[in-house]
């Protein structure tokens, strides 16, 4: 599809959007919504997990009566009493989670934003109205506090952080939450009068199912959770904070160095850096966060993850805080903002702010290194470029056109010398019905790419490609589908994104059905059987790959989950003299279940024809990955994660390739923990390889900005030319941030 072309659909799929009459209002769900008065009371409350503060009984009082999961708005199993009020600084919430049998209550002390295996409550807030997202707050029994950003289609997102106060308490009826929650941790429209916020109360008991309980029904037949929650009104004399935060840094850290040869070290100096992270709300819309030499350093490692066989480079997790906090204002359809891509900047200022239906956000970065993923028709490299510089620009601009529609606009722009990538992006959403909705993007680029680029890898100078993506959407109780297309030229880049395929065109239909069962009778509770079917070519429309998958997924008893399917797959490999079409057929089996309190095991399984990449024939791939996370006692937590891949040709072994992923932790209280980390890569071939690294890290944390991290890290590594696996890295490090709050 050539530029032109695409220029012409979007535009008019998103002038359609605009044109319509829109038939989906927020109160066109199918139950009635209730509204809430929450009263205001000026007497706070002492955070300690009881609920004995006078102020409580001329509370707000609701009872949380229906259990959505597994149960279809079933009447709940247990009783929960709660209870709101504010006075103008704060939003209180108290909890009475009741128990017949509080002996079973899963009171696990864990690290923040890690409550979801214990039994634990929550209240979410859509502080805009605008059914698009959700700011959400959860505590467990034992009081550790979880937070996250609820979107719907996209889900949560625990990396959203907020200062604020939670207790809990085991009871002899079952357990007391309390919460104080600042207005100013919220963000959320000025106005005249009352505020009225969607708002959803949910607990969480976890049993021989998992049980959701709620305030409100969940209609399953509506495809959207946010447009459902009821309202808390009420708090008109509340204005939205413009606070300053202030978060200045220290890092202390050594590091160690040895050649594998080579029996000393060379040690390092201690190295001090100082750096301060800013946060202050310019207007009651706007909020600023800007950071100062920056320690983007990661104290958790990333995952080991098996790159053998592998054409396409891996997606690795952002871990940062400042690429974390409201990266949810710069999503998009595509991954157009990659924030692994930004390697060591020396500052860094982000704007984002949401009013009157207008969401955007604005990061402005540099980069004393270069990292480009160069995406292909059938594979991708990244390069790095050292000691290049950069500047990166990331705007990202959407306004909420009512009942779920939005358009949006997005850009980027990374620049240095002699090279420039820029990228354009319009997208729009439009609902049809309660069920159907259509969505649309298109992208152009622009680049110019440096001397290094063009030189080994013969691009050209100068790079132009659009992309084109469009998607159907059908989701009801018993019925999902899709139609999606997607178009992307050859010469399209989106070096701040992860893009790591180009050249191609793609159709995917896909169809599913679920069946729901009750608990009581059964011990499945939801079985869902789905598949789709693809078709890739290449810009010349050469066929690229042909796809056919299905699967079937059921859930029951022992909070357990099974998944068998299939995929049978016509695909190209392209060698250096030659280009063959080899059937993969390959089938794959998962499970997970809790067995008992706190023990979950997880079995995934993978076995079938696959190509051999390198050599250009039809193997034969056996994979295992068994994970097991157990819960030991209140303090303890042991998880443990393995995989192996091996990989056959002509009855003769090719690899095999082993992955170990091992964590202990210690939880003190709810402030500290001391962890053990151990990571080890393992490859049996003709080349053979071992790496190992290790970890021992201790962690005091008052909230999310407010911590001091300590610990101490190690790698090291064999290969052909060495027989015994040999340290060649050590570290010490300490990290202390303190949240000044105005």
């Amino acid at each position: 599809m050539n530029k032109i072309k695409k220029q012409l659909i979007l535009p008019s799929a998103l002038l359609l959007c605009l044109q319509s009459n829109f038939s989906i209002g927020q109160d066109q769900v199918r139950k009635q919504k209730v509204s809430h008065n929450i009263p205001h009371i000026e007497s706070p409350i002492n955070v300690d997990g009881q609920l004995n503060e006078g102020s409580w009984q001329n509370a707000l009082k609701m009872e949380l009566k229906f259990e959505t999961n597994p149960g279809e708005n079933t009447p709940a199993p247990v009783e929960t009493f709660v209870y709101l009020y504010e006075d103008g600084h704060n939003l209180y919430v108290g909890f009475d989670a009741r128990d017949p049998n509080p002996e079973l209550i899963r009171d696990y002390l864990t690290d923040r934003d890690n409550v979801w295996d214990s039994d634990f409550v929550g209240v979410k807030f859509d502080t805009f109205g605008e059914s698009r997202k959700a700011f959400q707050f959860f505590v467990n029994a034992l009081g550790v506090q979880g937070d996250a950003t609820q979107e719907d289609f996209r889900g949560d997102d625990s990396n959203w952080d907020a200062i604020w106060n939670s207790a809990g308490k085991i009871t002899d009826t079952g357990y007391i939450v309390e919460m104080s929650i600042p207005f100013r941790a919220l963000r959320f429209p000025e106005k005249e009068g009352k505020q009225m916020w969607p708002m959803e109360i949910v607990r969480f008991y976890p049993r021989e199912y998992r049980h959701r309980i709620a305030n409100t029904p969940v209609d399953r037949d509506i495809s959207c959770l946010i447009c459902q929650f009821d309202y808390l009104v009420g708090m008109e004399n509340v204005k939205p904070s413009k606070n300053l935060t202030l978060v200045p840094t220290l890092v202390n850290a050594r590091a160690d160095r040895r050649n594998v040869q080579q029996s000393a070290w060379q040690e390092g100096e201690f190295d001090t850096e100082v750096g301060l992270d800013l946060r202050w709300g310019i207007t009651q819309d706007t909020v600023l966060n800007a950071t100062l030499n920056p320690d983007f350093s990661q104290v958790e490692a990333d995952a080991a993850q098996i790159d053998v066989n592998n054409p396409f480079t891996l997606f690795l997790n952002e871990k940062r805080p400042f690429f974390l906090d409201g990266a949810d204002y710069f999503n998009s359809q595509r991954t157009l903002f990659y924030s692994r891509n930004i390697i060591q900047p020396n500052y860094g200022v982000k704007v984002t702010g949401q009013t009157n239906g207008h969401s955007y956000g604005l990061i402005a970065v540099d980069d004393d290194h270069t990292s480009v993923l160069l995406p292909g028709r059938l594979s991708s490299d990244v390069e790095f470029l050292a000691n290049r510089e950069s500047e990166n620009l990331i705007a990202r601009y959407s306004y909420d056109l009512g009942n779920k529609n939005n358009v949006g606009f997005y850009y980027t722009e990374r620049s240095g010398t002699d090279y420039s990538n820029k990228v354009t992006a319009i997208d729009g959403k439009y609902w049809f019905d309660q069920n159907h909705s259509l969505s649309a993007q298109y992208i152009s680029t622009d680049t110019e790419n440096p001397f290094e680029l063009v030189n080994e890898y013969g691009l050209a100078e100068l790079q132009s490609g659009d992309a084109l993506s469009i998607q159907f959407d059908h989701d009801s109780r018993n019925w999902w589908g899709y139609v999606n297309y997607v178009d992307f030229d050859k010469d399209f880049r989106a070096d701040l994104g992860f893009v790591s395929q180009v050249n191609y065109d793609k159709k995917v239909v896909g169809l599913g059905h679920r069946w729901y069962f009750d608990a009581d009778d059964n011990w499945w509770t939801q079985i869902e059987l789905g598949g789709d079917w693809d078709q890739t070519n290449d810009n010349d429309g050469k066929l690229l790959e042909e796809e056919v998958e299905a699967n079937i997924v059921m859930q029951g008893a022992l909070q357990s989950e099974i998944v068998f399917g299939f995929v049978s797959r016509d695909k190209l490999w392209v060698g250096e003299t030659r280009e063959e079409y080899f059937d993969e057929l390959f089938y794959f089996f998962n499970n997970s279940i809790e067995p008992i309190s706190g023990l979950k095991l997880e079995l995934d399984f993978n076995w079938g024809d696959r190509i051999d990449f390198e050599n250009g024939d039809l193997g034969r791939q056996f994979s295992v990955e068994p994970e097991i996370s157990w819960q030991i006692d209140q303090n303890w937590l042991a998880q443990f994660e393995f995989e192996q891949v091996r990989f056959d040709n002509n009855g003769q072994e090719l690899f095999t390739a082993e992955v170990t992923n091992l964590r202990v932790a210690y939880q003190m209280n709810i402030r500290s923990f001391l962890r053990f980390t151990l990571q080890q890569f393992d490859l049996d071939s003709d080349s053979p390889f071992k790496n190992r690294s290790s970890q021992l890290l201790y962690s005091y944390k008052i909230n999310p900005q407010t911590l001091f991290f300590a610990g101490y890290s190690d790698a090291g590594f064999k290969d052909g030319n060495v027989t015994d696996l040999r340290k060649t890295a050590r570290s010490v490090f300490m990290k202390f941030s303190y949240a000044w709050q105005h």
